[in-house]
């Protein structure tokens, strides 16, 4: 009789123990499939390794670093003498990714390495290889390496030993640090964002697996990775609309720092009149993408936030060439100091700064035709044909009406897409 009160405790055990069990699975199946609420920061757990985190776009960041990096070394020609052209090229091909960044934050980056951070990331590799409107079969990627070159051969070439602006100047009146700089915002940042990544999800055909790991650590899914890699491309702090905290000991560049068209969409936002906000739209439609994604929605749910990211980016590159027009027209305009004794290369304020400006505003344009959305292509070209290749001087044809193309061309791009 006691031993077979003692199997039946023993059976009742093991009984309860099994039930314990599958409660323990269903909690943890439950947990896998929880709904997650869409979160105030870009900030996502991994569906397949507990306790990490989703979110990657580290090549992204590294390409934000050497951006940032080419275009304070383009600048530097004007004050520095030693600037050459190999030296300018390493950060376009990424030849020179052991070398440390030279952005500088308080406190410190945690890791200025580009190595460290990614490995074997470069810009040319990234660069939209189409025809620049209206400069015949320039690409982006030929006339990047042409203004690198000209810029790092000027002192050897012709043998000048003091630092002038004449270094990133050509005789077309081109500022080719300020060209450089805006052009790759747009054939590569742009156009990977929007052009590449976040058009996979346009397609059921192309849409990414979201159901399983990623081969590249398991951390997350090729949906969330491709979702954040354009995210990337916009180069905005994780906490973008919150308080932006950095670390107290150093800055973390992966997440904690504003790139590009990032601090591009603050800067815009600072201009009154927007019946929208660049930061809050762009950023909100990439976090609300991403929870999604998380919670395994489609294509269907998705579209929205990308016609959205694709809208107020679109908005935010004109809204920039606007900005400059601004900028050149009017009785305060740098064209208003302009006299016909200025030419493009003078290397006075006055011609510098209207070349400053200039090519601000047509680097932007360029940067236009990588996000075809709102814009039709045709008013996008005659916006290039009222620009022009090349900042229009006094002595020149076609002066007398080139502030009234510039303005004719502003305010279409406000009528067409909307910037009132």
């Amino acid at each position: 009789m006691v031993q077979n009160t003692r199997v039946l405790y023993l059976l009742s055990f093991l009984l309860m123990l099994t039930i314990g069990c599958e409660d323990t699975k269903d909690d943890d199946n439950e947990t896998a499939n929880e709904t997650l609420e869409q979160p105030t920061s870009y900030t996502f757990p991994s569906r397949f390794v507990e306790g990490e985190s989703s979110v990657s776009y580290t090549g992204q960041v590294v390409r934000n670093m050497l951006h940032t990096d080419l275009k304070a070394s383009t600048d530097r020609a004007a004050v520095a003498t030693y600037m050459t052209a190999d030296a300018l090229m390493d950060f376009f091909d990424g030849d020179a990714t052991s070398n440390s960044s030279y952005i500088s934050t308080t406190p410190a980056a945690c890791e200025l390495v580009y190595d460290n951070i990614s490995t074997g990331k470069n810009l040319s590799g990234k660069t939209n290889t189409d025809a620049i409107k209206g400069f015949g079969q320039a690409t982006a990627v030929t006339a990047v390496e042409s203004w690198i070159n000209s810029i790092g051969n000027y002192y050897t070439t012709n043998g000048v030993t003091e630092a002038t602006k004449l270094a990133y100047t050509n005789e077309d009146g081109h500022n080719m640090s300020q060209m450089i700089n805006k052009v790759l915002y747009g054939a590569v940042g742009s156009y990977n964002a929007i052009g590449v990544y976040l058009l996979k999800f346009e397609d059921a055909s192309t849409f990414p697996a979201n159901d399983v790991a990623s081969s590249d650590g398991g951390k997350y899914s090729a949906a969330e990775h491709y979702w954040d890699e354009a995210f990337g491309y916009f180069g905005a702090h994780r906490d973008f609309l919150g308080d932006q905290a950095q670390g107290t000991a150093c800055v973390d560049l992966t997440s904690e720092y504003n790139f590009g068209w990032a601090e591009y969409a603050r800067k815009r936002d600072e201009n009154p009149g927007y019946s929208f906000d660049f930061r809050t739209d762009i950023f909100t439609a990439f976090v609300a993408g991403r929870t999604i994604i998380h919670n395994g929605g489609g294509q269907a749910e998705l579209a929205e936030h990308i016609d959205m990211i694709k809208t107020r980016w679109e908005q935010l590159t004109a809204a920039n060439v606007v900005h400059y027009i601004n900028e050149l027209v009017g009785t305060d305009g740098k064209m208003s100091a302009l006299t016909v004794d200025h030419t493009p290369t003078d290397d006075t304020d006055a011609s510098n700064d209207y070349n400053k400006y200039w090519s601000e505003m047509r680097g932007f344009v360029v940067s236009l035709q990588y996000i075809p959305h709102k814009l039709p292509d045709a008013d996008l070209d005659t916006v290039v044909e009222h620009l022009g290749a090349k900042p229009l001087y006094p002595a020149h044809d076609g002066y007398d009406t080139y502030e009234a193309n510039l303005i004719t061309a502003r305010d279409l791009l406000i009528s067409k897409l909307s910037l009132n």
